[in-house]
């Protein structure tokens, strides 16, 4: 099987969020696809299933879990299979996703829509990221919401507040079970004087960040869009974790999540 492997919300190599993205693996099943996805232990790796050439089939696995929707995946397949074109089309479990890639280099989507989910208290959300309650930035209610993965986001007072976030296992267990969420932390101002907001991302309960989310930035557009933002908005992410990144929101009627994607190597994977 063929294997590329790119950077996706990257303004250079070697930064953004690293997707790899298999072809031709039709003689494999669920297992053999999840065993390969950990293989590679990136956030996501993705499955060409089915191909024409204005769009594509596509299965998405983290190195646990296959996922019916993902953001970085979805920009970062479609860039690999149809770059040279306007437009391109993949099909996932969640539904049809258009992506399209404009002048400037900015690959852009439009998710599925986003479900709201249930609020979530001030003295929670700061128990759960590791903060105490004036931490916790009022302007934005902190909530639940799901787009195929289920996301909490928090609003907190600035970019010293975001580095000292941690996820708390203990409270997470309360919050929510054995449910999977992603914690989505945020603060308006960035590192660089060009963005809007910097973000985090804890995956599995707080032992994984992530570089770059377009799903958990796409529930954030949608929160965002619910408290009257709309327009161009820069969220930067991964600076914590060396891999800086740097996403594009759209948020109007319809919301699109863009960003930049670079090549880094293409081989074979032997299986």
């Amino acid at each position: 099987m063929d294997c590329t492997i790119v950077d996706v919300f990257a303004e250079k190599p070697l930064s953004g969020n690293q997707l790899a993205v298999v072809h031709g693996p039709m003689h494999l099943d669920t297992v053999e696809m999840q065993a390969i996805a950990r293989e590679m232990n990136f956030s996501e790796t993705t499955f060409v299933v089915d191909e024409s050439p204005d769009q594509a089939r596509v299965r998405i696995f983290t190195p646990t879990r296959e996922l019916p929707f993902a953001g970085h995946p979805t920009l970062g397949t479609a860039w690999v299979l149809g770059r040279n074109r306007d437009s391109y089309a993949l099909n996932l479990p969640a539904g049809c996703v258009s992506v399209k890639f404009d002048d400037n280099g900015i690959v852009w989507m439009e998710p599925p829509p986003v479900e709201p989910g249930d609020m979530l208290g001030t003295q929670s959300a700061a128990a759960l990221t590791g903060l105490s309650p004036d931490d916790i930035d009022a302007r934005y209610p902190c909530r639940f919401a799901t787009i195929g993965p289920r996301f909490a986001l928090v609003g907190v007072k600035g970019l010293d507040v975001l580095q000292r976030a941690k996820v708390r296992p203990d409270v997470y267990e309360d919050l929510v079970g054995s449910d999977e969420i992603g914690v989505f932390v945020f603060t308006e101002g960035a590192y660089n004087d060009d963005a809007h907001f910097a973000a985090r991302m804890f995956h599995h309960r707080g032992l994984r960040e992530d570089p770059a989310t377009g799903s958990a930035n796409t529930a954030f557009a949608s929160h965002l869009r619910s408290l009257g933002v709309q327009g161009g908005i820069v969220v930067e992410q991964g600076f914590e974790v060396g891999r800086p990144s740097r996403l594009y929101l759209d948020v109007a009627e319809t919301i699109r999540v863009g960003g930049k994607v670079h090549l880094v190597l293409s081989g074979r994977f032997d299986y």
